[in-house]
């Protein structure tokens, strides 16, 4: 079938967001001149409205009234789709899933809290029993006639790097992104690693991003280092990403941002499980994902961290 229109459904969370992201761009590719509408939630609505994939967007705004969610399912119900995808799988995406008008309606063999029942069609699971979130969600490629395969890097509408800093034309940096979602899940020696590269590798540019300010007074006077952090807006952010010779990041959205853009990237995680949030495709040689044995992020060394740029360099 020659699909035309797709709604693809997945509020929450920024990571798995991203990982439908990279399934929206598959099927672009496979489907260069259909539309493409997502659903997601309002806080992660700036980061999907920057994919180069996505038509339309459909904003889930979680914490009105109950009338809004009614709205919402009225929204849903303008547009009929050759497929709709319901790659989150609660009650409340089945509820979203069944307000829309379409002859497809694809779900998840996992599915939660009885919204499969509003599919009519079930995706089965990667025989892996820990598959990653990006493999479980390519499994929908079959059901519109395409491999499990994945497709090109997501592409993002983004800012000149000029933008950020001019220098970035010329250095491509190291990106360093030090937040996460929790303390548990960040690592504690950017500061370490930071001192380590610009006395080792002098020509290149060091960068730190997040969309919270850190300090950085130790480095601040240093020409190789640039602190953006709380200054960049998400598509400023993603600029950055683009731009870097290397990205190290915690377990956090941004990371997953690039991963999706193929870029190299270094992944550290602690409690976390690499096999299922890694950076994707794990094996890829773009890729190094570092997993703490004991799941503390401190027990991860910055001599294996610096000889991880190193071997990306």
């Amino acid at each position: 079938m020659d699909f035309k229109s797709f709604l693809i459904i997945r509020p929450s969370s920024l990571g798995n967001v991203l990982h439908a992201l990279m399934l929206t761009q598959t099927i672009r590719d496979h489907f260069p001149d259909a539309t493409i509408d997502f659903l997601v939630r309002d806080r992660f609505a700036a980061i999907v409205e920057t994919c180069a994939a996505v038509d339309n967007l459909i904003i889930f705004e979680r914490k009105k009234n109950p009338l809004a969610f009614l709205g919402l399912l009225k929204t849903i119900r303008k547009k009929r789709y050759d497929a709709v995808l319901d790659v989150q799988a609660q009650f409340r995406t089945g509820l979203m899933i069944a307000a829309a008008k379409s002859d497809l309606k694809i779900g998840r063999h996992d599915a939660r809290e009885g919204s499969g029942f509003f599919c009519n069609k079930i995706i089965e699971l990667p025989p892996n029993p820990q598959p990653h979130q990006v493999d479980t969600f390519l499994q929908f490629l079959p059901a519109l006639g395409k491999p499990p395969t994945l497709g090109s890097p997501v592409r993002f509408n983004t800012p000149n790097i000029s933008t950020v800093d001019r220098r970035l034309l010329s250095s491509p940096p190291i990106l360093l992104l030090p937040h996460s979602r929790g303390k548990e899940k960040e690592w504690p020696y950017f500061k370490e690693l930071t001192r380590r590269i610009l006395k080792e590798m002098p020509d290149l540019m060091i960068v730190w991003d997040s969309h919270i300010p850190i300090p950085s007074v130790e480095f601040d006077k240093d020409s190789n280092f640039l602190n953006t952090t709380g200054k960049t807006s998400i598509r400023e952010m993603i600029s950055l990403i683009e731009t870097a010779c290397i990205v190290v990041a915690n377990d956090t959205g941004p990371m997953h941002i690039s991963a999706a853009l193929k870029k190299p990237t270094i992944a550290l995680f602690g409690p976390t499980k690499v096999e299922k949030y890694g950076a994707y495709p794990l094996d890829g040689a773009n890729n190094i994902n570092i997993q703490s044995a004991s799941q503390k992020m401190s027990d991860i060394s910055v001599e294996l961290v610096f000889n991880s740029i190193r071997t990306l360099l």
